[in-house]
């Protein structure tokens, strides 16, 4: 009797990259092995990403299987995600972002990895290649290895640094904790938890996409202090919400406890200047910072002034980043290597 294969899928996100998402796809449609199921999808863009995919299919009469689709409204990186792991067919669901372009083996490699595990893995990661925005290549970034986490509590001590646009997930660990929460942005240390909660979770030790820089983790430069503050707001509730997340998953295996204490500080800050950038008035965010004594004096009220004088703070950081330009361009090694990170990524 012949031994079934396992199924994958390719979901590729896309939303307001029209002038990356042909590399992208064509980097899909080029993945060895298979035949895999192959899904882009649009999170209802503006500036012609769809009609980009469209064209980039078109004449394709390759083995794997090509649906193009569009949402009808934006939905977010989190109910993006969730609608596309309702509409895959596969096991295994290999993330591919429209910024990024995987190696042609990138899939082949993950699926082996993975069918080496009994399938019994839940997220499969890699290294990437770290490209910047002009398509200069800086080396690589490697990821942990994350077969070194065995239990919750081995990630709560110390979190792995991943990179989501380098994943591989099951289905069925979707199907264990459900769907991302609706506000949900950073899915990758979500998956790592939920893949370590199950049957755990391997690293390919290879770069196996080209990871462009500029993500929604990654600080923008800013042109107005009015920016500066906006993007921070959107900032701390994207760190909410994952929070947030993850202590109801940790609930569902009965770890919560022991994760609140983990992350009560980082979640009090997050909350404290959510609050702080809904408020009006000067007033107003005294009041607000009276209202958090968990959180440090010195902390909590030079937040509130630099809320309450933002062009004077936006004046200060951005010397400051131009003091570190200058400090990383003298330090910066001639040739690029392997970097290692320690902290979570997007």
């Amino acid at each position: 009797m012949k031994e079934r294969q396992p199924t994958v899928s390719i979901l590729l996100l896309a939303y307001q990259q029209a002038r990356l998402v042909r590399a992208a796809v064509e980097a899909c449609l080029a993945q060895e092995g298979g035949p895999y199921e192959i899904i882009l999808s649009d999170d209802a863009s503006t500036d012609g990403t769809f009609e980009a995919m469209q064209s980039a299919v078109r004449g394709y009469d390759g083995h794997h299987h090509v649906v193009v689709r569009r949402n009808a409204t934006n939905l977010g990186i989190g109910r993006h995600y969730n609608e596309l792991v309702k509409l895959a067919r596969g096991e295994l669901l290999v993330t591919a972002a429209a910024d990024d372009i995987s190696v042609p083996d990138r899939v082949r490699q993950l699926e082996l990895a993975w069918v080496a595990t009994d399938c019994r893995a839940d997220l499969v990661a890699s290294h990437v290649f770290d490209l910047d925005d002009a398509g200069r290549s800086h080396g690589v970034i490697a990821v942990d290895d994350l077969a070194h986490w065995r239990s919750i509590p081995e990630w709560i001590r110390r979190r792995p640094y991943v990179i989501g646009a380098g994943h591989a997930f099951t289905k069925r660990v979707m199907q264990r904790f459900g769907p991302f929460a609706p506000d949900v942005a950073f899915e990758d240390q979500i998956l790592s938890f939920r893949a370590i909660a199950m049957g755990g979770a391997i690293t390919v030790p290879r770069p196996l996409v080209h990871y462009r820089r500029g993500g929604t983790s990654r600080c923008p430069e800013f042109e107005t202090a009015q920016d500066m503050f906006a993007w921070k707001q959107r900032q701390s509730t994207r760190e909410l919400a994952v929070m947030r997340q993850l202590l109801a998953d940790a609930r569902t295996v009965g770890h919560e406890m022991e994760l609140r204490e983990s992350i009560g500080a980082q979640l009090s800050r997050a909350a404290y200047m959510q609050a702080l950038g809904q408020c009006a008035t000067a007033t107003a965010r005294l009041r607000t910072a009276m209202d958090h004594p968990e959180l440090s004096a010195w902390w909590r009220y030079r937040r509130a002034l630099q809320a309450t004088f933002p062009d004077a703070t936006f004046a200060m950081k951005s010397r400051a980043a131009e003091w570190r330009t200058l400090l990383r361009t003298a330090l910066q090694p001639r040739s690029g290597g392997t970097r290692q990170h320690q902290a979570s990524s997007r």
